[in-house]
């Protein structure tokens, strides 16, 4: 259930901000990448300034900031996108897969997830990497063949 609701939230943002992603979907691959090499080391440096706080809940917010707080703060300061119709729909369904992808394994550390959310999770942790790859690949294609609008 988790899983449905961040996905259609997510949903909701993208369908009715209707910003170019591709910087954001860049900032979020490129914020895991920082994450995979240096956020634990920042969480405990972190926990080291801030003892009393739990290393666990530091270690998730560093993840949500890296990977939804500057990415979603750069998709809200790029030019609206120009595409209408069917296209803007697939586009919208197709950045928040991919953001619920990138959120779905913190989310599944910190609620409780049921059974059909938990084999949700288990099936994305089994197709990361691909998921990666083609949302690195929409991300370049967007940037490249996407026309902004005037704001």
């Amino acid at each position: 259930m988790v899983i449905i609701v961040t996905l259609a939230l997510l949903l909701l943002i993208f369908f009715l901000l209707r910003r170019n992603s591709g910087a954001a979907l860049l900032a979020m691959i490129a914020g895991l990448a920082v994450y995979e090499m240096f956020g634990l080391d920042l969480a405990a440096q972190i926990h080291s300034w801030m003892p009393d706080w739990n290393q666990w809940v530091i270690e998730k917010v560093v993840y949500f900031v890296l990977i939804l707080g500057f990415p979603m703060l750069l998709y809200t300061r790029t030019g609206r996108g120009g595409l209408h119709g069917i296209l803007r729909l697939v586009h919208t369904i197709a950045v928040s897969i991919f953001l619920t992808m990138l959120l779905a394994g913190p989310l599944s550390e910190i609620f409780d997830f049921d059974d059909l959310s938990r084999d949700i999770a288990n099936w994305i942790d089994s197709v990361r990497g691909i998921v990666i790859v083609i949302g690195l690949i929409g991300a370049y294609l967007d940037i490249l063949f996407c026309r902004s609008e005037v704001s």
